[in-house]
């Protein structure tokens, strides 16, 4: 997904509460985050560590990840952000509906490629 999904870009501070909230993007529940917030005994091993990220991957190959992680790996872990169709034993409050919003997931983006 190269061109991202709103007009107005993403705000890497709003992204950063999306990265912690465990009600939106929930990615310490997976991933370490090098953030002060987070304790690193807090976070998951599931997924590789977040350090770096921005270094390593562009904000569209980020952007495709959030939103659709099954289209670079069908068996990955990680869940469809942004996606709605296709997907199995998805939680009925998010059957239909992407768990994050279009400005959410380019927040998040925002906040990821700070992550060198």
């Amino acid at each position: 997904m190269s061109k991202p999904l709103t007009s107005q870009p993403g705000d890497a501070r709003r992204g950063k509460a999306v990265a912690v909230d465990s009600n939106r993007g929930n990615c310490t529940i997976c991933h370490r985050l090098p953030i002060a917030e987070v304790q690193p005994s807090a976070s998951g091993d599931l997924g590789p560590p977040l350090d770096g990220v921005g270094a390593r991957f562009t904000s569209a190959q980020l952007r495709q990840r959030i939103v659709d992680a099954r289209s670079l790996d069908p068996e990955t872990l990680m869940p469809a952000y942004y996606v709605t169709q296709g997907l199995q034993r998805v939680q009925a409050k998010y059957a239909g509906r992407p768990i994050l919003t279009a400005q959410e997931v380019e927040d998040l983006v925002a906040f990821l490629v700070t992550l060198r």
